[in-house]
């Protein structure tokens, strides 16, 4: 997945907060609750009559509800992916940032601490702040394009450990 120097150790990761998960999936909750709604409200409303619920009916109602919990698994699993699989990887040498792109893509990009000029800390939102999660902006010098790394818990202090990583990596330089 990802190579390093000979002598390059990975110091920390940092994967994306908890909350990003779970705000993600409680819409998932929901949707898996709509086929026994939907069961109940035929029931309550007695439209069982109506609709005529012999045993293969109620067999064809089942079959569909299992496969719309299945659609749903499948969803929750592509979520989870890109959630476990989003990270960022700083080295003693590198910042390297992985996005999952789906199931079967990701976008790695590398950066070389004596490279980067300014790293910013974006908490917007009430839940945000109580939870204490955010965005990172690293910005580099040259063409290289910036880096955003959305949702990561305590961008402060991921920000103040990579300065000091950052001032280690370029004390001998200067």
């Amino acid at each position: 997945m990802i190579s390093l120097e000979k002598d390059e150790q990975i110091l920390f990761i940092v994967r994306k907060h908890w909350f990003i998960l779970f705000s993600e999936t409680l819409f998932l909750f929901f949707l898996l609750l709509l086929p026994i709604i939907v069961g109940i409200a035929l029931e309550v409303l007695n439209m069982s009559e109506i609709i005529s619920l012999s045993g293969n009916a109620i067999a064809l109602f089942m079959f569909f509800a299992f496969l719309w919990f299945l659609f749903l698994w499948i969803v929750f699993f592509v979520i989870w992916t890109d959630y476990y699989l989003d990270v960022l990887i700083v080295t003693d040498k590198h910042v390297i940032d992985i996005q999952q792109i789906g199931l079967f893509s990701r976008d790695i990009s590398t950066l070389r601490l004596d490279r980067v000029q300014d790293i910013t800390t974006e908490v917007h939102g009430i839940i945000a702040t109580l939870l204490g999660f955010g965005n990172l902006q690293i910005q580099t010098a040259g063409e290289s394009k910036e880096f955003v790394i959305k949702g990561i818990p305590k961008p402060t202090e991921v920000k103040k450990r990579i300065l000091v990583v950052y001032d280690k990596a370029t004390e001998g330089k200067k």
